[in-house]
């Protein structure tokens, strides 16, 4: 009896387990990752003439949902110095660097736009511009 008890407690908790290992990994893979404090990173950027990349996203959006994947990977395969996340819903940021579409990459060197890609017809281009390979 006790046996049928403990394989019941071990198969409920190898179940909680693989549900947790699954919802982290859609966590991980499915959801933009919004920075915390965008515009101090943007700031501190201007006096060290590091490599940021924006990413502009907006909850909701089909386009944002379709490339997501694309963009996470890319962030963490790419070289720049810093990614900001941004959600055009909370943040005006967006204004400040003429964002009219998401998502929208904008690559900046030394506070210098020097590629920018918006849209997700062509996902390569905005993985491109996100991995910002450094020259």
């Amino acid at each position: 009896m006790k046996v049928k008890q403990y394989a019941t407690t071990i198969l409920a908790l190898l179940v909680s387990i693989v549900i947790a290992v699954g919802g982290y990994w859609t966590w991980r893979n499915y959801t933009y990752h919004d920075t915390k404090q965008p515009q101090q990173i943007l700031q501190q950027q201007q006096k060290t003439q590091d490599d940021v990349v924006l990413i502009f996203h907006k909850t909701g959006c089909p386009d944002c949902q379709q490339v997501v994947q694309q963009v996470n990977q890319a962030v963490q395969a790419g070289q720049a110095d810093h990614y900001v996340m941004v959600d055009t819903k909370d943040s005006n940021l967006y204004q400040k660097y003429n964002v009219i579409e998401v998502p929208t990459a904008i690559h900046l060197k030394a506070g210098q736009e020097v590629a920018r890609y918006a849209g997700a017809n062509n996902p390569d281009r905005l993985v491109n511009v996100i991995k910002a390979t450094k020259e």
